[in-house]
């Protein structure tokens, strides 16, 4: 049966790219060159921060300051009005995640089994070691360290910079993976309290998904053969049931007509770096990446069934009520920044 092709929402056809170009950047940041210095160079030993022909001198610690304030509002507020867009498509613990399984599949779809695994590890160490090169150039003129490690050698501070950085990289990204979103980063313990019902996140559209379980093909979707949606209390009834089988019992056996469109086949679930499943309901680890709405649209897609099982939207949304841009948090947020904004732009006069 010929079907269009699988078409997801504008954002998320742009999540590999975007990931690249933000690797990208970082590597290519400590290269970039200013009137004839290094645009971005935090030189300590300096004493001197320039920043793309702006430069600050230790008594300018105020304007750092502020900028970081500025920088950790703003975050706040994205946090709050977009949900986890941040931890999903630019923290670095996501990207470098992404950048390892990446080499991880290439690897294992072009090489023998046998020379996989070596090889993944061999290519994850060099990319933490430039990883680590990299950071460190941002604090130490980046030509000069490499020159330096061509010919002198680099001063024990350097090589300890480098190599607890590249450390870093390969353990947090290699071996630690989602226990640092969900044990040790302060943003995801903090991040519950920037949101209300009205955030967007990861949601499950239980109404036209439940009861799950596999059918035959060409069935068509709960919209196409006009079973229609769940009411909500019946949709979280079987919700609840699935997600705690010891304390509901069983799931009642339904005709294949009468099934849902979600297929069971638990690839959302796969899919999810924190392996967290969707379908229990907002969960406070989800780090909102869509890799679990792109893994269900492709499946919804090969059964002939509309997307949007899975989609990125606010509860308010997914349950028929308008969004209001602006709530209590919203307005103490906004006016914080503009207060930043403003005293920036009066010490800066």
């Amino acid at each position: 049966m010929n079907r269009a092709p699988l078409s997801l929402p504008r954002p998320w056809r742009w999540r590999g790219v975007l990931s690249a170009a933000l690797l990208a950047l970082f590597y290519v940041l400590p290269w970039l060159r200013w009137n004839g210095r290094q645009a971005l160079l935090l030189d300590l030993t300096a004493r001197r921060f320039d920043l793309f022909g702006w430069t600050l001198w230790p008594d300018d610690v105020g304007v750092l300051l502020g900028l970081l304030a500025v920088l950790a509002v703003s975050l706040a507020l994205l946090t709050h009005l977009a949900g986890r867009v941040w931890c999903g498509h630019g923290c670095p613990q996501t990207l470098w995640m992404r950048a390892f399984d990446g080499i991880a599949r290439a690897l294992a779809r072009w090489l023998p089994a046998r020379v996989a695994g070596p090889a993944t590890r061999l290519s994850w160490l060099l990319l933490s070691l430039w990883t680590g090169i990299t950071f460190v150039g941002l604090f130490s003129p980046i030509q000069d360290l490499l020159g330096a490690a061509t010919h002198a050698g680099w001063t024990g501070g350097e090589l300890f910079w480098v190599l607890f950085y590249s450390a870093a990289t390969y353990g947090n990204a290699g071996f630690l993976r989602e226990q640092v979103c969900r044990s040790l980063c302060p943003f995801a313990r903090l991040q519950p309290l920037l949101t209300d019902p009205h955030t967007p996140r990861m949601l499950y559209d239980a109404r036209r998904g439940e009861p799950r379980g596999p059918r035959p093909p060409a069935l068509g979707g709960v919209l196409g053969r006009g079973r229609g949606l769940l009411d909500a209390v019946t949709a979280q009834d079987y919700v609840f049931r699935a997600a705690h089988p010891l304390l509901a019992g069983p799931m009642p056996t339904f005709s294949a007509d009468r099934l849902g469109d979600c297929l069971d086949c638990a690839a959302c679930v796969s899919a999810c770096p924190m392996q967290l499943d969707i379908r229990h309901g907002p969960q406070a680890d989800c780090l909102a990446c869509g890799a679990c709405l792109e893994a269900c649209a492709q499946q919804q897609h090969r059964a002939g069934f509309g997307p949007g099982l899975v989609r990125y939207c606010s509860p308010q949304r997914m349950a028929g009520q308008a969004r209001h841009w602006w709530r209590p948090r919203t307005t103490a947020l906004a006016s914080l920044l503009l207060a930043l904004l403003a005293c920036g732009a009066w010490r800066l006069s």
